[in-house]
């Protein structure tokens, strides 16, 4: 019990220390998936967010929800009521990359894990 008072307020500082320090999601993104294939992410501040695919006319579409670093995501591909986690390394302020936590929905754990976002220039 005394292990968990001591790691929820790690876990509430870390997600001050992400906000403090700018960190964001929200935005446009050039992606490299996990599984080798670029595209193009948007996440809107109102938790949903769109996944292109270079050279190909669908998206994948959905919600996510930060909760310190981690995201999780319900997309169109595995189910609007079926979430997958994944912890976000940020490499800089512009630059995350994601792992896989926990996702059982294949395809979107074939290009969520080890997929890099770049915040894209406008």
């Amino acid at each position: 019990m005394k292990k968990n008072l001591l790691v929820l307020p790690l876990f509430a500082a870390i997600g001050l220390a992400l906000t403090l320090a700018g960190h964001s999601l929200v935005g446009h993104w050039n992606a490299t998936y996990g599984n080798g294939p670029k595209g193009h992410m948007v996440f809107r501040d109102n938790g949903t967010f769109e996944a292109t695919f270079t050279g190909q006319q669908w998206k994948v579409g959905g919600q996510y929800k930060v909760t310190g670093n981690t995201v999780a995501f319900a997309d169109s591909s595995c189910g609007l009521g079926y979430w997958g986690k994944y912890k976000m390394t940020w490499l800089s302020d512009d630059s995350v990359r994601a792992t896989v936590v926990e996702d059982s929905c294949s395809g979107r754990r074939g290009n969520g894990d080890g997929a890099v976002i770049v915040r894209a220039k406008r």
